[in-house]
């Protein structure tokens, strides 16, 4: 088994992580360099054991890779669907992309692309299928929602390292974090952040502006988009990674967490400090050097020789050893340019529609029974039909009013 995905891996690669369990930190070796990726769910989707509303996919065929990392937006039809939806599709568009003239014109062509997706994506949206034995009222609320469309956020890219001119092109819709780091350590300017607001909606298409950068390659060292789980205010180094693997061992963290994160040459950001070396490949599964430069290598990696597999990849030990796409890169002298010229889109952009409007539960529910509106609440929650926070408020609300009744009825006995 471990040989034969061996060789699978340098045929084709795909990879697309479960909505509904956790994926540990792994790292996978491929001839771009080091993959790393995870899949963290939220502590309340762990605790009512229920599905997750990120994705995280990618491909890679020789030297090219795609990937997208899609955070499904709540309250919008069961968000996950749509973060599985549009991360499918971006990562087999991505493949067959040829380098964009520039960031104007990748952005033009990724809205046409995400639009055109609709013509598939809205017909599965009006035939999910919903859980069963829902509460009426919920099966009402949800029915409103699949009017709206089901929509998500998203990063997502395209690395091409094949050839004497290497090229990058990244693209992002609503919030999600996403950097590239050059080879000393620098982060990249890729122009404008995204904005909450921005979403692609499974129905209608693309709301708000897609934000793109493309450029050289030969001297980026890692490239990482994630969702913002992670509660990071900067790009995590291996020691930050480290530490937030194992505290979600003993503590999910609040909201869903995923990565991709791919390391093409040694950077010293993102080694970063940390008290124990040791503890942190320990933890990252990385093999002794790989935090060292000189590490990263475009030795080793061994001929395709079988049929793509498009299963998702179990990681065997004998391929973490981190290998590079293009040839080692010496660090690059003073005053040169990251990856080559980039061109920021201008913060102007058309409209954006109002976000789905949140379900108001609390009048529909006065009639039924404390015990039954902590059910339905619950249940909301877990399909995105509220906020957590709400739901959290109205459940505690409910808790104190049902104790309240218990302590009246033993006053009175």
């Amino acid at each position: 088994m471990g040989k034969r995905q061996n060789s699978l891996l340098h045929v084709r690669g795909e990879v697309k992580l479960p909505q509904d369990s956790e994926t540990p930190l792994t790292p996978l070796r491929t001839p771009v360099g080091t993959a790393l990726y995870l899949y963290v769910r939220s502590v309340d989707s762990v605790n009512a054991d229920t599905i997750g509303q990120d994705y995280v996919t990618l491909q890679y065929r020789g030297k090219d890779l795609s990937f997208a990392v899609c955070d499904g937006v709540g309250q919008s039809f069961m968000g996950d669907l749509a973060a599985r939806l549009v991360g499918d599709e971006l990562v087999e568009w991505l493949m067959a992309l040829k380098r964009p003239v520039d960031a104007e014109q990748f952005s033009k062509d990724t809205i046409k692309a995400l639009n055109a997706m609709t013509s598939r994506t809205a017909e599965q949206v009006a035939m999910y299928q919903l859980p069963e034995h829902l509460p009426a009222i919920l099966v009402q609320a949800l029915a409103n929602q699949r009017k709206y469309g089901s929509e998500s956020m998203f990063v997502a890219g395209r690395l091409a390292l094949d050839g004497p001119d290497p090229w990058l092109a990244l693209c992002w819709l609503g919030d999600s974090p996403v950097a590239a780091i050059d080879i000393d350590g620098q982060l990249v300017d890729l122009g404008p952040h995204g904005h909450t607001s921005e979403r692609w909606n499974a129905t209608t298409g693309v709301k708000g502006e897609v934000h793109t950068w493309v450029g050289d390659a030969k001297e980026v060292a890692r490239v990482a988009g994630y969702t913002d789980g992670l509660g990071l205010n900067h790009v995590p180094t291996d020691a930050d990674l480290a530490k937030m693997v194992d505290n979600w061992l003993v503590n999910p963290p609040s909201d869903d967490a995923s990565l991709f994160d791919v390391r093409l040459a040694y950077s010293p950001q993102t080694v970063g400090q940390k008290e124990s070396p040791d503890e942190t490949r320990r933890i990252l599964q990385l093999p002794a050097g790989a935090t060292e430069p000189g590490f990263f290598s475009s030795e080793g990696i061994e001929p395709a020789t079988a049929e793509a597999d498009t299963r998702p990849i179990a990681v065997e030990p004998e391929v973490r050893s981190p290998v590079a796409g293009i040839a080692p890169i010496e660090s690059k002298p003073a005053n040169t340019p990251a990856t080559g010229e980039w061109r920021p889109l201008t913060e102007n952009s058309d409209q954006i529609d109002e976000p789905a409007p949140e379900i108001n539960l609390s009048g529909m529910l006065d009639a039924l029974s404390p015990q039954q509106q902590i059910q339905i609440w619950q249940q909301a929650a877990i399909l995105g039909l509220t906020s957590a926070a709400l739901a959290m408020l109205m459940l505690e609300r409910l808790n104190k009013q049902k104790q309240i009744r218990s302590n009246d009825k033993k006053l009175y006995k």
